[in-house]
């Protein structure tokens, strides 16, 4: 199961990414079991990022994914937190996906459009770190 998580423009801009995605997170993480995160997923996708060609720095993205790994910990446990696969997904490009790959908590990216174009997804899946 994936939970997409994001933030509007608006938010982003008045520097409320991490609060909005923890309300977000929570929410969609109540009533799920521990035992059931290992068949949850979580992608931080920007909700102004999406077919944009926008992407948040990797230092937004970094510290948005860091923030959910901390509620998993404290939701569940470090276990569970640094177990579940927390993906970037605001339009990754050719051009974003090393640097956003390289961040500690990022583990993946969810790939759009540009998937439709086989030389620029052929690139996002053998990024460079």
């Amino acid at each position: 199961v994936m939970l997409c998580i994001g933030e509007s423009e608006a938010e982003y801009d008045a520097n409320l990414a991490g609060a909005v995605c923890a309300v977000q997170l929570k929410k969609g993480l109540a009533g799920i079991s521990k035992e059931d995160m290992s068949r949850v997923v979580i992608a931080y996708e920007p909700v102004w990022a999406i077919g944009t060609g926008k992407v948040a720095t990797p230092e937004v993205a970094q510290s948005v994914h860091a923030t959910c790994r901390g509620i998993l910990a404290e939701m569940y446990d470090q276990e569970t937190a640094d177990a579940t696969r927390i993906l970037y997904g605001g339009s990754v490009t050719p051009e974003s996906v090393d640097s956003l790959m390289v961040q500690e908590d990022i583990d993946g990216a969810l790939v759009g459009g540009a998937s439709l174009d086989s030389e620029k997804f052929g690139r996002i899946i053998n990024f460079q770190v």
